[in-house]
Protein backbone atom coordinates (compact mmCIF):
# COMPACT_ATOMS: atom_id res chain seq x y z
CA UNK A 1 0.00 0.00 0.00
CA UNK A 2 2.47 2.13 0.80
CA UNK A 3 4.72 1.77 -2.55
CA UNK A 4 1.32 1.86 -4.59
CA UNK A 5 0.85 5.69 -2.79
CA UNK A 6 4.27 6.53 -3.64
CA UNK A 7 3.56 6.07 -6.92
CA UNK A 8 0.49 8.10 -6.73
CA UNK A 9 2.31 10.92 -5.02
CA UNK A 10 5.34 10.82 -7.96
CA UNK A 11 2.84 10.65 -10.71
CA UNK A 12 0.62 14.16 -9.24
CA UNK A 13 4.21 15.56 -8.84
CA UNK A 14 5.40 15.31 -12.37
CA UNK A 15 1.64 16.60 -13.43
CA UNK A 16 2.07 19.75 -11.45
CA UNK A 17 5.64 20.65 -12.34
CA UNK A 18 4.65 19.84 -16.25
CA UNK A 19 1.45 21.95 -15.53
CA UNK A 20 3.58 25.36 -14.46
CA UNK A 21 6.34 24.51 -17.05
CA UNK A 22 3.88 25.03 -19.40
CA UNK A 23 2.28 28.33 -17.58
CA UNK A 24 5.62 29.87 -17.72
CA UNK A 25 6.27 29.21 -21.51
CA UNK A 26 2.65 30.81 -21.83
CA UNK A 27 4.22 33.47 -20.26
CA UNK A 28 7.41 33.81 -21.78
CA UNK A 29 5.90 34.07 -25.16
CA UNK A 30 3.72 36.62 -24.35
CA UNK A 31 6.22 38.55 -23.47
CA UNK A 32 8.64 38.01 -25.80
CA UNK A 33 5.39 38.98 -28.19
CA UNK A 34 5.21 41.72 -26.15
CA UNK A 35 8.50 43.03 -26.74
CA UNK A 36 8.84 42.85 -30.41
CA UNK A 37 5.33 44.71 -30.76
CA UNK A 38 6.95 47.58 -28.29
CA UNK A 39 10.26 47.71 -30.49
CA UNK A 40 8.24 48.37 -33.87
CA UNK A 41 7.74 52.21 -34.10
CA UNK A 42 4.06 53.23 -33.60
CA UNK A 43 4.16 55.23 -37.42
CA UNK A 44 5.36 51.71 -39.22
CA UNK A 45 2.33 49.75 -37.31
CA UNK A 46 -0.03 52.58 -38.12
CA UNK A 47 1.50 52.13 -42.42
CA UNK A 48 1.07 48.52 -42.15
CA UNK A 49 -2.73 48.40 -41.30
CA UNK A 50 -3.15 50.99 -44.17
CA UNK A 51 -1.52 48.85 -46.61
CA UNK A 52 -3.21 48.31 -49.74
CA UNK A 53 -6.04 45.23 -49.80
CA UNK A 54 -4.60 42.54 -51.47
CA UNK A 55 -0.97 43.97 -52.41
CA UNK A 56 1.56 41.10 -52.57
CA UNK A 57 5.32 41.50 -53.53
CA UNK A 58 4.71 38.80 -56.29
CA UNK A 59 2.55 41.27 -58.27
CA UNK A 60 3.32 41.96 -61.81
CA UNK A 61 3.05 45.54 -61.80
CA UNK A 62 5.53 45.59 -58.14
CA UNK A 63 8.34 43.53 -60.47
CA UNK A 64 11.94 44.80 -58.49
CA UNK A 65 14.34 44.75 -61.34
CA UNK A 66 17.91 46.61 -60.10
CA UNK A 67 21.31 46.31 -59.11
CA UNK A 68 20.49 43.64 -56.26
CA UNK A 69 17.85 41.89 -58.48
CA UNK A 70 19.07 41.96 -61.78
CA UNK A 71 18.15 40.02 -64.26
CA UNK A 72 19.90 37.32 -66.53
CA UNK A 73 17.50 36.40 -69.28
CA UNK A 74 15.14 38.69 -71.06
CA UNK A 75 11.21 38.91 -69.40
CA UNK A 76 8.06 37.43 -71.24
CA UNK A 77 5.49 39.71 -71.60
CA UNK A 78 2.69 40.67 -74.51
CA UNK A 79 4.54 43.75 -75.92
CA UNK A 80 2.69 46.78 -77.52
CA UNK A 81 4.01 49.91 -79.65
CA UNK A 82 3.38 53.31 -78.57
CA UNK A 83 5.30 56.29 -80.37
CA UNK A 84 7.86 53.82 -81.58
CA UNK A 85 8.53 52.93 -78.46
CA UNK A 86 7.98 49.08 -77.03
CA UNK A 87 6.10 48.81 -73.70
CA UNK A 88 4.32 46.23 -71.64
CA UNK A 89 0.28 46.39 -72.80
CA UNK A 90 -0.83 46.19 -69.71
CA UNK A 91 -0.01 50.44 -68.95
CA UNK A 92 -0.60 51.20 -72.38
CA UNK A 93 -4.36 52.52 -71.22
CA UNK A 94 -2.79 53.91 -68.19
CA UNK A 95 -0.16 55.85 -69.99
CA UNK A 96 -2.34 57.36 -72.41
CA UNK A 97 -5.37 58.56 -70.13
CA UNK A 98 -1.73 60.21 -68.27
CA UNK A 99 -0.98 61.94 -71.23
CA UNK A 100 -4.10 62.67 -72.67
CA UNK A 101 -4.99 64.49 -69.25
CA UNK A 102 -1.61 66.10 -69.10
CA UNK A 103 -2.35 67.69 -72.78
CA UNK A 104 -6.28 68.87 -71.57
CA UNK A 105 -3.87 70.29 -68.63
CA UNK A 106 -2.15 72.37 -71.30
CA UNK A 107 1.10 70.19 -71.58
CA UNK A 108 1.77 68.11 -74.97
CA UNK A 109 4.27 65.54 -73.70
CA UNK A 110 6.65 63.21 -75.52
CA UNK A 111 7.55 59.68 -74.64
CA UNK A 112 11.61 59.54 -74.81
CA UNK A 113 11.70 55.68 -73.87
CA UNK A 114 10.26 52.62 -72.53
CA UNK A 115 10.61 49.00 -72.59
CA UNK A 116 14.57 47.63 -72.98
CA UNK A 117 16.17 44.60 -73.81
CA UNK A 118 19.30 43.92 -72.11
CA UNK A 119 21.39 44.14 -75.05
CA UNK A 120 19.87 47.02 -76.29
CA UNK A 121 20.36 48.79 -72.15
CA UNK A 122 24.03 47.09 -72.43
CA UNK A 123 24.72 49.83 -75.91
CA UNK A 124 23.13 52.77 -73.50
CA UNK A 125 25.23 52.20 -70.46
CA UNK A 126 28.77 51.06 -72.84
CA UNK A 127 27.64 54.87 -74.90
CA UNK A 128 27.20 56.73 -71.49
CA UNK A 129 30.85 55.63 -70.69
CA UNK A 130 32.52 56.37 -73.88
CA UNK A 131 30.85 60.31 -73.79
CA UNK A 132 31.79 60.39 -70.20
CA UNK A 133 35.97 59.76 -71.60
CA UNK A 134 35.21 61.91 -74.34
CA UNK A 135 34.52 64.55 -71.84
CA UNK A 136 37.95 64.03 -70.08
CA UNK A 137 37.37 61.76 -67.27
CA UNK A 138 39.36 58.62 -66.84
CA UNK A 139 38.02 54.97 -67.01
CA UNK A 140 36.70 54.71 -63.19
CA UNK A 141 35.50 58.15 -63.27
CA UNK A 142 33.41 57.59 -66.60
CA UNK A 143 32.07 54.32 -65.49
CA UNK A 144 31.16 55.78 -61.71
CA UNK A 145 29.17 58.49 -63.10
CA UNK A 146 27.40 56.47 -65.72
CA UNK A 147 26.56 54.07 -62.82
CA UNK A 148 24.64 57.01 -60.82
CA UNK A 149 22.35 57.78 -63.77
CA UNK A 150 22.15 54.64 -65.65
CA UNK A 151 21.78 50.98 -64.34
CA UNK A 152 23.97 48.27 -65.68
CA UNK A 153 22.61 45.94 -67.97
CA UNK A 154 19.97 43.65 -66.15
CA UNK A 155 19.66 45.82 -63.87
CA UNK A 156 17.32 48.22 -65.58
CA UNK A 157 13.69 48.42 -64.91
CA UNK A 158 13.12 49.42 -68.61
CA UNK A 159 13.74 45.81 -68.97
CA UNK A 160 10.19 45.36 -67.17
CA UNK A 161 8.29 47.14 -69.90
CA UNK A 162 6.88 48.95 -66.92
CA UNK A 163 8.68 52.36 -66.76
CA UNK A 164 8.82 55.10 -69.52
CA UNK A 165 10.81 58.26 -69.79
CA UNK A 166 7.98 60.81 -70.16
CA UNK A 167 8.58 64.39 -70.78
CA UNK A 168 6.87 67.99 -71.31
CA UNK A 169 7.62 69.03 -75.10
CA UNK A 170 9.10 72.21 -73.44
CA UNK A 171 11.28 70.28 -71.13
CA UNK A 172 12.90 67.88 -73.43
CA UNK A 173 13.42 71.20 -76.13
CA UNK A 174 15.89 72.30 -73.43
CA UNK A 175 17.10 68.91 -72.42
CA UNK A 176 16.99 67.18 -75.24
CA UNK A 177 19.64 64.75 -72.90
CA UNK A 178 17.37 64.14 -69.71
CA UNK A 179 18.51 66.60 -67.51
CA UNK A 180 17.07 66.24 -63.47
CA UNK A 181 16.44 70.48 -64.35
CA UNK A 182 13.74 69.49 -66.51
CA UNK A 183 11.42 69.75 -63.89
CA UNK A 184 11.77 73.56 -63.77
CA UNK A 185 9.35 73.46 -66.34
CA UNK A 186 5.22 73.29 -65.41
CA UNK A 187 4.99 70.70 -67.56
CA UNK A 188 7.46 68.52 -65.99
CA UNK A 189 6.24 69.39 -62.19
CA UNK A 190 2.44 68.57 -63.78
CA UNK A 191 3.40 65.06 -65.03
CA UNK A 192 5.55 64.58 -61.10
CA UNK A 193 2.18 65.54 -59.29
CA UNK A 194 -0.24 63.48 -61.33
CA UNK A 195 1.63 60.62 -61.78
CA UNK A 196 -0.20 58.61 -58.88
CA UNK A 197 -3.79 59.34 -60.36
CA UNK A 198 -3.06 56.85 -63.54
CA UNK A 199 -0.97 53.93 -61.48
CA UNK A 200 2.56 56.06 -61.94
CA UNK A 201 5.28 57.03 -59.76
CA UNK A 202 8.16 58.83 -60.23
CA UNK A 203 10.87 56.08 -59.53
CA UNK A 204 13.94 58.27 -58.29
CA UNK A 205 12.75 60.97 -56.42
CA UNK A 206 15.55 63.67 -55.51
CA UNK A 207 15.93 63.23 -51.47
CA UNK A 208 19.00 61.45 -50.21
CA UNK A 209 16.61 59.02 -48.50
CA UNK A 210 15.81 57.76 -51.71
CA UNK A 211 18.87 58.31 -53.58
CA UNK A 212 20.24 56.05 -51.02
CA UNK A 213 17.98 53.08 -51.50
CA UNK A 214 17.34 52.95 -55.13
CA UNK A 215 20.81 53.78 -56.03
CA UNK A 216 19.93 56.01 -58.58
CA UNK A 217 20.28 60.10 -58.64
CA UNK A 218 17.31 62.22 -58.69
CA UNK A 219 15.28 61.70 -62.69
CA UNK A 220 12.66 63.81 -62.88
CA UNK A 221 11.48 61.82 -66.11
CA UNK A 222 11.42 58.66 -65.06
CA UNK A 223 8.00 56.98 -64.24
CA UNK A 224 6.90 53.69 -63.23
CA UNK A 225 3.74 51.79 -63.18
CA UNK A 226 2.41 50.15 -59.98
CA UNK A 227 -0.96 50.83 -60.01
CA UNK A 228 -3.03 53.13 -58.72
CA UNK A 229 -3.87 51.92 -55.31
CA UNK A 230 -0.13 50.75 -54.55
CA UNK A 231 0.94 54.33 -56.44
CA UNK A 232 -1.35 56.53 -53.91
CA UNK A 233 -0.20 54.20 -51.02
CA UNK A 234 3.54 54.86 -51.76
CA UNK A 235 2.93 58.48 -52.34
CA UNK A 236 1.14 59.35 -48.96
CA UNK A 237 3.83 57.50 -47.42
CA UNK A 238 6.82 58.79 -49.19
CA UNK A 239 8.10 55.31 -50.59
CA UNK A 240 10.07 54.02 -53.20
CA UNK A 241 10.06 51.14 -55.03
CA UNK A 242 12.63 49.36 -52.85
CA UNK A 243 11.19 50.49 -49.38
CA UNK A 244 7.47 49.75 -50.58
CA UNK A 245 8.52 45.72 -51.33
CA UNK A 246 10.38 45.79 -48.17
CA UNK A 247 7.35 46.64 -46.20
CA UNK A 248 5.20 43.72 -48.10
CA UNK A 249 7.76 41.66 -47.55
CA UNK A 250 7.92 42.09 -43.78
CA UNK A 251 4.25 42.40 -43.16
CA UNK A 252 2.77 39.76 -45.93
CA UNK A 253 5.70 36.99 -46.48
Amino acid sequence: MMRKGWVIFLGLLIVAVGVMYGLNQSSKNRSDRSVTQNNIPKKQIAAQKQLPKGAKVNDWQLKLVNKQHPITTEMTFSKVTVDDKQMDIRIEKPLAAFREAAKQAGYATTLVSAYRSIDYQTKVYQNSITQNEANGMDKSAATKLTQSVIQTPGSSEHHTGLAVDLAGNDAIAKYPGLMAQMDEFKSQQWLIKHAPEFGFVLRYPKDMQSIKQTGIDYESWHFRYVGRTNAKYMTDHHLTLEAYVKQLQTVRK
